[in-house]
């Protein structure tokens, strides 16, 4: 155990082995703990400094260790309960935890995912303490929420009850406004890099250009247009590869497109991977596209991906589209921003690029800065807690 897992678990006995924090704190719930595509919020309940947390859910995430400060709400009948029935009492049920929390109760509840946030408002009236819900990407965009009245009257009794509602960018804070959350509610929070984590790695830049596309295999990742750039760019040439890491519904089809296009020996296909290995191969790469795009069903980054942000950390300059925040999260010196869908501009400047390394050597230097001075743990938490106090 790491001495920020041990400063996040040390604290007060609660009920059913919870160690609540001694001084004031901050509970933070989502339903699945220790999933790997979501770790920022871990790294938020553990970046805390003026304050302790504590972050509660239903269930670990398959091949999640139970952390410190992880609260499960299966230690004990009544907060089973009124966890697992929070969205069918419209959270009335959530209001059994208060006796859970007694010995030290929290100072503020900080919900991730708006979808979420309106069955924990009976919990924050019954502590008396202020409600922040933080939206992530589909929880704002999806077409098919957005057209549900029963979503439309939550939301509505959410943004009503609430106190603040975060968004990781300007584009995210706009959709979150568009749902008809007051505008003096909203704040704007830049999501954190896991410092410690990256700082472990050693990542080893091949010989050549290594271009990297990562994360889930799906529509709004726009893979396919990435593929087609490198293709069009980098085809057939000797010193160009092309790496992709992670998997999904979408994989057959991008195989497909890459033996189409006549760059499979090119091609290396990586596979989902633990986050040290995940971050190695991708920090290894002399470039990172990430032409993300809004899909059929509504669905789209929301703000932008953490991959971005940490593989910048790491000084991986990036060709991004100008959706949602990606352009907000990037660093202005180590970036190049493009239309989503124009794979002929992409591959436009990916050769460009490929031409000049003493470019692609100074994007990578102003890439790692901007992520560290923007993307720190200690700059989100800092950001929380000026909310959680006013």
């Amino acid at each position: 155990m790491d001495s920020r897992e041990e400063r996040a678990g040390a604290g007060v006995e609660g009920p059913a082995g919870w160690a609540l924090p001694e001084g004031p704190w901050v509970l933070h719930s989502t339903p699945e703990l220790g999933n790997l595509t979501e770790r920022w919020i871990d790294i938020q309940v553990q970046a805390h400094t003026a304050l302790g947390a504590r972050l509660l859910g239903n269930a670990l995430a398959d091949g999640a260790t139970r952390r410190p400060y992880h609260l499960m709400a299966t230690d004990r009948l009544d907060v089973r309960l009124g966890y697992g029935l929070m969205m069918h009492t419209r959270g009335r049920s959530m209001r059994a935890l208060k006796r859970a929390l007694a010995p030290n109760p929290p100072v503020a509840l900080h919900v991730h995912f708006g979808l979420y946030g309106a069955a924990h408002a009976p919990l924050a009236k019954a502590l008396g303490v202020p409600l922040v819900v933080s939206f992530y990407g589909a929880d704002a965009t999806m077409t098919s929420l957005l057209a549900s009245r029963t979503w439309r009257r939550r939301y509505a009794r959410m943004f009503a009850a609430g106190d603040a509602f975060l968004a990781e960018g300007p584009a995210m804070a706009e959709r979150i406004a568009a749902l008809g959350c007051p505008r003096e509610k909203l704040h704007v929070v830049r999501l954190p890099a896991d410092a410690d984590g990256l700082r472990e790695l050693a990542p080893e830049r091949p010989d050549g250009l290594l271009v990297g596309m990562a994360g889930r295999f799906c529509e709004k990742k726009g893979f396919d247009v990435g593929i087609r750039a490198f293709a069009a760019a980098l085809g057939g040439r000797d010193d160009a590869r092309l790496l992709m890491v992670g998997g999904g519904e979408l994989e057959p089809e991008l195989r497909r497109l890459v033996a189409e296009s006549g760059i499979a020996e090119q091609t290396t296909f990586a596979g989902r991977l633990p986050f040290g290995e995940f971050m190695t191969r991708l920090g290894g790469c002399s470039l990172a596209l990430h032409p993300s795009r809004t899909a059929a069903d509504g669905d789209s980054e929301g703000g932008a991906p953490v991959t971005l942000i940490e593989s910048q950390w790491l000084g991986v300059p990036a060709i991004v589209s100008d959706h949602d925040d990606l352009s907000f999260v990037s660093a202005p010196d180590g970036s190049v921003t493009l239309p989503p869908l124009d794979a002929d501009a992409w591959a436009g400047t990916l050769s460009a690029l490929a031409d000049d390394p003493a470019r692609l050597a100074a994007m990578a230097a102003a890439s790692s800065r901007f992520a560290r001075e923007h993307h720190s743990p200690a700059a989100n938490a800092a950001a929380r807690e000026a909310i959680y106090r006013a």
